[in-house]
């Protein structure tokens, strides 16, 4: 079995793709991606004008679309089930025009792509009045149903990726992504025949999974053409800054991706940021690995304007010149 981590290269994709939440109760409070919200994303700023290009890719990952219907499973409970209705808004928002994929578009200088994934919702099992779909109302305590929805939703965003001709100048559609970060054994035939759908359509798939969790050392069991480890370290919870080297461990084995993660809140110690780049360098995931950012309950508006040094070091870490940096959360001075 061939060992390292899984590159961009090898999947004929733009390595440092960007997680962007959206929906009226995303952690990041976008229900929409204007161009002026991308800018610090798309371009690395200095003195508010684009130097470089910084992010090649981006997931557009819904939450919900009415607000307090949740389509992400992590946030089910905190709402209401969403449904049909939910969908197709998560759908249209993608499309509106001067936001979303439009703004991604307008943002992209003229001689480049930018590569776009798309997030599919999750059909939450516990949701047995989901609505009509090709004349049939379903249910998805039926495993069939969820199967119909999934690959219905997925039929009408290449309908709608395939009419939007304005925007294939600027951006390559490379795939779809599995909404859960652990895989039980409920959603196994789901998940396999959802990628094998999207192999015969033409596009990839894409699982960001969390170090640890359900099903994890099965990806290509699945189906999937790649998959990316979140390490689960945040500065201020149990996990500590040693599952970052046990995930890269884990990740060169089973030919995985990596996540780097910096976020806001209780969860997250100042200065968390380092040790993911740290480690990049130290276990070499800077120079090899397919990486996926996330950036819970901040936009790199915020990181910009409120942590600098940090903003810098993410640049420099994409391109490949970033050195170690210290005190950082798990190493104080």
């Amino acid at each position: 079995m061939q060992n390292g981590y899984m590159t961009a290269k090898e999947l004929g994709i733009q390595n440092h793709i960007c997680v962007l939440p959206y929906g009226e109760n995303s952690d990041t409070g976008k229900p929409l991606w204007s161009t002026v919200d991308l800018k610090p994303y798309q371009s690395y700023l200095v003195n508010g004008r684009s130097a470089d290009r910084l992010f090649r890719g981006f997931i557009f990952n819904p939450i919900n679309g009415r607000e307090e219907h949740y389509i992400h499973p992590i946030y089910a409970d905190f709402g209401e089930l969403a449904d049909i209705e939910d969908w197709k808004i998560a759908l249209e928002r993608l499309f509106t025009n001067d936001y979303n994929l439009d703004a991604l578009a307008i943002n992209t200088k003229p001689g480049f792509k930018t590569d776009v994934w798309v997030t599919i919702p999750y059909p939450n099992p516990s949701q047995t009045n989901f609505g009509t779909v090709n004349d049939r109302e379903l249910n998805f305590n039926n495993d069939a149903d969820r199967e119909e929805a999934v690959k219905w939703w997925i039929l009408n965003f290449q309908n709608k990726w395939n009419l939007a001709t304005s925007l294939h100048e600027a951006l390559s559609f490379k795939g779809f992504v599995w909404q859960r970060s652990s895989i039980t054994a409920s959603d196994e035939n789901l998940v396999k025949s959802t990628n094998q759908f999207i192999r015969n359509n033409g596009f990839l798939s894409l699982w960001l999974q969390q170090y640890g969790s359900c099903g994890c050392p099965d990806w290509k069991e699945f189906g999937f053409d790649a998959s990316c480890t979140n390490p689960n370290f945040y500065g201020n919870t149990d996990q500590d800054f040693s599952w970052i080297a046990n995930s890269t461990v884990f990740a060169n084995y089973y030919r995985l991706g990596m996540q780097i993660f910096f976020g806001k809140g209780d969860l997250f110690k100042d200065r968390h940021l380092y040790d993911y780049l740290n480690y990049g360098i130290y276990n070499n995931y800077m120079n090899d690995s397919l990486l996926v950012y996330q950036f819970p309950n901040q936009t790199m508006r915020e990181i910009y304007e409120n942590n600098h040094d940090q903003y810098i070091a993410l640049y420099s870490f994409t391109r490949k010149t970033y050195q170690p940096v210290y005190p950082t959360a798990a190493f104080p001075a």
